[in-house]
C-alpha cells in the first residue's frame, strides 16, 4: 500500500460505504454456468432492482434496469470547485469534460457457496488469526500475505461458509457512494458519469449486451480490483476448452475386452497435464496456465473442462495445442471412444486496445496520486469486462476496491481501502472535468 496514507476524504466515505456493501452482499446474485438467458440467475435482478431505486432516490432519474440484467444510469456533469478540494483540481472545470462510465458487476462467483452471506466486521485488527464462526474457517495472515499489511483496518468477511461477494460489490458498492457523495456535494468539479453495473461477469458475459453507442462515453473503468491502488490495464487472454469423452458402458461384472470407461480416459487426460508448471499454483506475473475446473461423468459419456490463459497470443495458442496433443494422444489409446474438443473464445488482452489512448491511463494516475496513492501498475491474472470493452473500442481499465481472496469462503475486504477506492472515483470525476471532448485520443466518440 501507499506508505502513510490517509485521507479525510476517505474516512468520511467509509460507514456509509459500510452499510451499503453489507445490504448489497445478503443479496444472493451467484451466477450460473451453462444457464440460458441474461441474467443467468433472478438474485442479480434484485440487486439490480435495488439499485435503480437508490439510484431514483439520488436523483438519477434516467436509472433503469434491462431485460437483460444491465443497470444503467447518468450523473450531470458538475460545478466549479476551489482547485485542491476533493474531486477538484486546477483549470477551468466547467462542466465540459467528456463523459466516463463507471462499472462493476452484479454476479457472484459459481465457485464457492453464496446463498445466505453474512457479512462481520472486525474492527482495528491486530494482526493475528481470524476464527470465523462457521465452517472452520481461519483467515491466517501466515498464508495470505495480503491480510499482514492491514492491522489496525476494519476487515468485512463472511462468517466462514460462503463468499463474501466483495467481488464485485465492493465496486458496485464503491460507485454508489461515490455518486452519493458527489450528489450531496454539487460544487465539487466533475465530469458527466455515465454508470452500468453489469451481470454474470463471473460466468464470461463481459457485458455483451450494452449498448455502446447508447452509453456514449469517452472511456470507462471497471472498479473489480483488489489492492491498494492497483491499476490494471493488462489481462489474461483466454479460452475455454471443453473435451467431451463417449465411451462403451457395459455391466461391469461382465466387461472384459468390452468396457472402455470415458471417466477413467478424461481423468487421464487431466493428469497428463504439467503439474510442475502452467498450473495456477506454480505460475505467476504474466507467466499463463491450463487449468481443469471441472471433471464430470460416467463410464459412459465424461466431460472436462478447462480455462486456458496467457497475456501473450501465441504463448496461449501453443497452451491449446498443448491441451489438444494430449487429449488426443490419449483417447487413440482406445479406438472406440470417441472425443469432441470444443475451444471457445472468452475475451482479449485489453493492453493491446487502452495503450492506443494512453490518456485514459494518465487521468486515473492524476487521480490516484491526488487521493494519495501510488498507483500500482501490473497485469490482471485474470479478466474484467473490460477486457471485452475494450476490444470492442471502449478502452477500459480496471481499479482497485480493497477484496481479496476472491471466489472462496476466505473473502475478505479493508474497509479502509474500499474507501479508498470510493474517494479515487471522486477525484477521478474531478480530474476529467478538466478534459475537453474532442481532445487528443478521443478516437472519434460523441459525447
Amino acid at each position: 500500500m501507499s506508505a502513510g496514507y490517509t485521507s479525510p476524504l476517505a474516512a468520511s466515505l467509509a460507514e456509509g460505504l459500510l452499510e451499503r456493501f453489507q445490504r448489497y452482499v445478503r443479496i444472493d446474485t451467484q451466477s450460473q454456468r451453462e444457464a440460458t438467458g441474461s441474467p443467468s440467475t433472478p438474485g442479480q435482478l434484485e440487486l439490480g432492482r435495488l439499485l435503480v431505486a437508490e439510484l431514483h432516490e439520488l436523483g438519477l432519474t434516467d436509472a433503469t434496469l434491462d431485460g437483460n440484467g444491465y443497470v444503467v444510469a447518468s450523473l450531470p456533469a458538475g460545478l466549479e470547485g476551489p482547485a485542491g478540494e476533493p474531486g477538484g483540481s486546477a483549470g477551468t472545470g466547467d462542466g465540459t469534460g467528456a463523459a466516463i462510465g463507471l462499472i462493476a458487476h452484479l454476479d457472484t462467483s459459481p465457485d464457492a457457496p453464496a446463498a445466505g452471506v453474512q457479512p462481520l466486521v472486525h474492527r482495528d485488527y491486530d494482526g493475528g488469526v481470524i476464527e470465523l464462526p462457521r465452517g472452520g474457517t481461519r483467515l491466517d495472515p501466515e498464508t495470505m500475505p495480503d491480510l499482514r499489511d492491514k492491522r489496525g483496518h476494519d476487515i468485512v468477511s463472511s462468517s466462514g461458509d460462503t463468499l463474501l461477494g466483495a467481488d464485485d460489490k465492493a465496486g458496485v458498492a464503491a460507485i454508489m457512494t461515490a455518486v452519493s457523495h458527489l450528489v450531496a456535494h454539487p460544487e465539487l468539479p466533475r465530469a458527466p458519469l455515465r454508470i452500468a453495473f453489469t451481470p454474470d461477469e463471473e460466468i464470461g458475459a463481459l457485458a455483451g449486451h450494452l449498448d455502446l453507442d447508447a452509453f456514449g462515453v469517452r472511456c470507462a473503468y471497471t472498479i473489480d480490483g483488489g489492492e491498494l491502488g492497483e491499476l490494471e490495464d493488462e489481462s489474461f487472454s483466454a479460452v475455454e476448452v471443453v473435451i467431451g469423452i463417449d465411451g462403451v458402458d457395459v455391466h461391469p461384472g461382465y466387461a472384459t475386452g468390452k468396457m472402455v470407461s470415458a471417466l477413467r480416459l478424461a481423468a487421464k487426460i487431466v493428469s497428463s497435464l504439467p503439474s510442475d508448471r502452467l498450473t495456477p499454483d506454480t505460475t505467476a506475473d504474466r507467466e499463463g496456465f491450463i487449468h481443469p475446473y471441472s471433471l464430470t461423468g460416467t463410464a459412459a459419456r465424461a466431460e472436462v473442462r478447462t480455462i486456458v490463459r496467457d497475456h501473450d497470443e501465441d504463448k496461449l495458442s501453443a497452451h491449446v495445442e498443448l491441451l489438444d496433443g494430449i487429449a488426443h494422444a490419449v483417447v487413440q489409446e482406445a479406438p472406440r471412444a470417441r472425443m469432441q474438443i470444443d475451444v471457445r473464445r472468452q475475451y482479449r488482452n485489453m493492453r493491446q486496445f487502452i495503450e492506443r489512448d494512453p490518456d485514459v491511463i494518465t487521468a486515473a494516475e492524476e487521480a490516484l496520486r491526488a487521493e494519495g496513492i501510488e498507483p500500482l501498475r501490473r497485469p490482471i491474472r485474470g479478466g474484467t469486462d473490460g477486457s471485452s470493452l475494450s476490444e470492442r473500442g471502449l478502452p477500459t481499465p480496471n481499479l482497485f476496491t480493497g477484496g481479496h481472496d476472491w471466489h472462496s469462503v476466505r473473502e475478505w475486504a479493508s474497509l479502509q481501502d474500499m474507501a479508498a477506492a470510493t474517494a479515487t472515483l471522486v477525484r477521478l470525476a474531478g480530474v476529467w472535468s478538466q478534459r475537453r471532448p474532442g481532445g487528443d485520443g478521443d478516437g472519434g466518440r460523441v459525447y
